[in-house]
């Protein structure tokens, strides 16, 4: 996959393009990912991703979205789907006031040679938002080139809002902070994760026998709730089971700010000070308690890492069988 980051960098005869931002590459992304895809097999032309290195609403608001994903993340993504191009804007100045015509003129037209636009359907863009999917298809219908537009995705799950909500970023999001990963991971398609470099902590886990990994996370990655949730983790291209506590440790007298801090059940090695760990969330075990004295709160470990274990071993065995079963369907 081509990776260009100005409209100076690509210049396509023609192309099928998917516009969105994307973040988190949710399952209702996806459906507008694969039907631009679809679209470039039957129009024989190269796919086109068009997406923003930064979230707009960090120019537009005064409050900076949490990312579900980085931008190397979504690439990844883009690139595992079979995109040809990845065209990624820089949501600055220059296209917050660029307007809805000049955007489907210049950028679409001009330098994508769309023959086919597939979006979701509450896609926005232009200056002050301004354009949106009808817009789209009347370009389409002056210009001969098809617009798609993706019905929303709904929840199989009653939330408490009532009824199946639509699958959203922004959704995603609150059922993160809430910690429910579980309902999260569904709506993303895959196991929430984030990444960060091993810094040096407290080593209260080392003394009390559970040392942890303390992770800085990068500025505006959403971080679930507090908690101590399952999962596992990734080190230097190895996966362990893993317990993550979230949050700023009630128990001692000198609580400290909130903190992301990992446990790897099977490791054995030496430090890892400096190296990149990336923590998948499987489960929440707990809300964050305090204890009424280290005994009870070690115990409470033993208890996680034993939880988590469990929930790491079936999540093998249902891995194991899912491939077993996708085995036994291919094709003789």
């Amino acid at each position: 996959m081509q990776i260009h980051r100005s409209i100076q960098d690509i210049s396509l005869p023609q192309s099928a393009c998917a516009l969105g931002m994307f973040d988190g590459v949710h399952v209702g992304h996806v459906m507008v990912l694969e039907n631009a895809l679809r679209e470039a097999r039957l129009f024989n032309v190269p796919s086109v991703v068009v997406s923003f290195a930064n979230h707009p609403q960090f120019l537009i608001s005064k409050t900076p979205t949490q990312l579900l994903s980085t931008l190397e993340e979504r690439l990844a993504r883009f690139e595992a789907m079979g995109f040809d191009h990845a065209l990624i804007l820089d949501f600055d100045d220059w296209l917050k006031n660029l307007s809805a015509e000049a955007f489907i003129e210049l950028i679409l037209m001009q330098h994508l040679g769309v023959k086919s636009v597939t979006v979701g359907y509450d896609h926005r863009f232009g200056k002050n938002r301004a354009g949106d999917s009808d817009m789209l298809k009347r370009f389409g219908q002056s210009e001969c080139f098809a617009v798609q537009v993706i019905d929303p995705v709904r929840t199989e799950t009653t939330l408490p809002e009532g009824g199946g909500q639509i699958v959203s970023s922004t959704l995603i999001r609150k059922l993160l902070a809430y910690g429910d990963v579980e309902l999260a991971n569904t709506l993303l398609g895959q196991h929430y994760h984030i990444s960060g470099t091993v810094e040096g902590g407290l080593q209260r886990g080392r003394q009390l026998g559970f040392p942890t990994a303390n992770l800085t996370i990068e500025a505006h990655r959403l971080i679930p709730g507090n908690g101590t949730y399952a999962g596992y983790a990734i080190l230097n291209g190895v996966t362990y089971p893993a317990v993550c506590n979230i949050g700023v440790s009630p128990t001692f007298e000198d609580p400290v700010g909130k903190r992301v801090e990992v446990h790897l059940l099977d490791y054995t090695q030496e430090d890892f000070y400096g190296h990149t760990l990336t923590m998948s969330f499987t489960h929440k075990l707990r809300d964050e308690q305090k204890f009424p004295n280290i005994q009870a709160l070690v115990a409470q470990i033993q208890a996680d890492c034993q939880q988590a274990r469990q929930h790491w071993t079936d999540h093998l065995s249902a891995t194991e069988s899912s491939c077993a079963k996708a085995a036994t369907q291919q094709p003789q």
